[in-house]
């Protein structure tokens, strides 16, 4: 018998917070472009345009349900948002890639949230995203660069 119930989750290989996911319709290729952890805002409540999340998962079987919802780190208010879909997977070995978009989500004030997704029930991954108070007055760009770049040895 295989009941779906006991089959495992699918293997989430990236998710990765973007301000754009492009998907090149000769190649199927996606570009992720403008990645980021951190939205900085003038004032609260505040509204965040849009955020894209990219998804890479592996090991699905059938029909899988995905939910991404974005909280508060205490899980004190209602979800700042929920967005869910159904992606088919029908090869376990074949990775299978989901872009989620929401826009307009709004801030209830500057902190820490937590990026989720499930599948079914199942949380795959959590990652953070800081949510900063920056005066209007301040030059800084909206979104906070990143340190300085790795260096690899050639």
């Amino acid at each position: 018998m295989n009941d779906k119930r006991s089959l495992p989750p699918p293997i989430l290989l990236s998710m990765v917070l973007a301000d754009h996911v492009h998907r090149d319709e000769a190649t199927g290729k996606f570009f992720i472009l403008g990645t980021y952890s951190c939205i900085r805002a003038a004032s609260f409540p505040a509204c965040h345009p849009r955020i894209t999340v990219y998804l890479a998962l592996i090991n699905g079987r059938g029909p899988t349900s995905l939910k991404v919802r974005l909280v508060d780190a205490d899980e004190s208010r209602l979800p700042v948002f929920e967005s869910e879909g159904i992606i088919e997977m029908t090869d376990p070995n074949q990775v299978v890639e989901a872009v989620f978009l929401h826009t307009g989500a709004t801030f209830p004030e500057a902190g820490d949230y937590r990026l989720q997704l499930f599948a079914g029930e199942n949380l795959l991954r959590e990652t953070r995203l800081q949510v900063i108070l920056q005066p209007t007055s301040s030059p800084a760009p909206h979104f906070l660069p990143p340190t300085s770049p790795p260096h690899l040895a050639s």
